[in-house]
């Protein structure tokens, strides 16, 4: 009976099936949980524009411009009650489209502008790219601080090819109360040095918090070719958030807890630097407790460990219930 039970164990802590992994996952920034919750009350508190009360913006580069990211977001397969209060806050369901009023940052991130980017995401941008507003093709998007005229540039997909500025997203939208930001990636293809990135991550940040918008920050995934400096990207993003007393999603950490060896091809396209939609027959609308997990003690099942956008979908949204939590207590 032991040796049966044995390799069960021990393939466990691989596809990921810890005991609780809603705790495990957003444990990441326990050490400084009560500096970021009191950062998070002070930040809405300090508003002067009218916030929309789940307005969650998603901004980063093309692992959060892409489809999937959203997918078990807008679906809801499997969805806990908790998970779905959630989900129902940031508008999750609400209609795809590149309308800068839609009040699903999801919706933003995802729907075309041009084949390039989204209304508050863009592929292949990276930090510096973002902070300056320049360099990612097309013109220069200006710094822009009046809401309309900045979320007429958000949607200009012919003058602002793959270009997004910082500044003019976060005043197109004073009256988010939340985003979520991952950007790092094409910084590492670019070969940057970590103190830059940090340090235009940092600014970046500082453009959002401006406008009184909650941040969180999210690591980056590994990486097939230079994974060491991608390593040390997401600690410098750790290390910011504990600074600046920001909420963090680890995403790399939670990548590798199931996939530590194995992480290329499953949870990771081989090869790339994007998330896999889904191997094995799981997909990124798939249920996340489903196949050897539980919703009832937050386990997640193979299919989190098969599908990376599904992973990051629901790393968000558990995030997302402590951050309501810390705003709405």
């Amino acid at each position: 009976m032991i040796r049966a039970i044995l390799p069960a164990l021990l393939l466990a802590p691989a596809l990921g099936f810890a005991a609780d992994d809603m705790a495990r996952a957003n444990g990441y920034d326990d050490a400084w949980q009560a500096a970021w919750t009191a950062h998070a009350k002070a930040t809405r508190a300090a508003a002067k524009t009218k916030k929309t009360p789940g307005l969650v913006l998603q901004v980063g580069d093309s692992i959060t411009h892409a489809n999937p990211y959203s997918q078990w977001a807008r679906r809801a397969t499997g969805a806990t009650p908790a998970d779905q209060a959630v989900l129902g806050w940031c508008h999750a369901a609400h209609a795809v489209s590149a309308d800068p009023a839609n009040p699903n940052g999801f919706a933003l991130a995802i729907a075309d502008v041009n084949g390039r980017r989204g209304v508050t995401a863009s592929g292949g941008m990276d930090c510096s790219e973002f902070l300056s507003g320049d360099g990612n093709a097309g013109a220069a998007m200006p710094d822009l601080a009046d809401q309309a005229a900045a979320r007429a540039a958000l949607a200009d997909g012919s003058a602002y090819d793959g270009n997004l500025r910082a500044s003019t997203v976060a005043a197109a939208y004073a009256d988010a109360e939340v985003a979520v930001i991952m950007l790092g990636t094409n910084d590492v293809n670019h070969g940057k040095s970590v103190d830059a990135v940090k340090q235009q991550l940092g600014a970046i940040v500082d453009a959002f918090t401006a406008r009184r918008i909650v941040v969180v920050l999210s690591t980056i995934p590994p990486h097939h070719a230079n994974d060491a400096l991608a390593a040390q990207v997401s600690d410098a993003i750790g290390a910011l958030a504990k600074e600046k007393k920001l909420a963090l999603i680890d995403y790399r950490a939670e990548i590798l807890a199931r996939r530590p060896a194995d992480w290329n091809g499953t949870l990771m396209n081989p090869g790339d630097v994007h998330p896999t939609a889904g191997v094995g027959g799981f997909n990124a609308a798939s249920d996340p407790y489903a196949d050897g997990g539980d919703a009832a003690s937050h386990r997640t099942g193979a299919a989190a460990s098969s599908s990376g956008y599904l992973l990051r979908s629901w790393l968000t949204i558990q995030k997302l219930k402590e951050v309501r939590a810390a705003l709405d207590g």
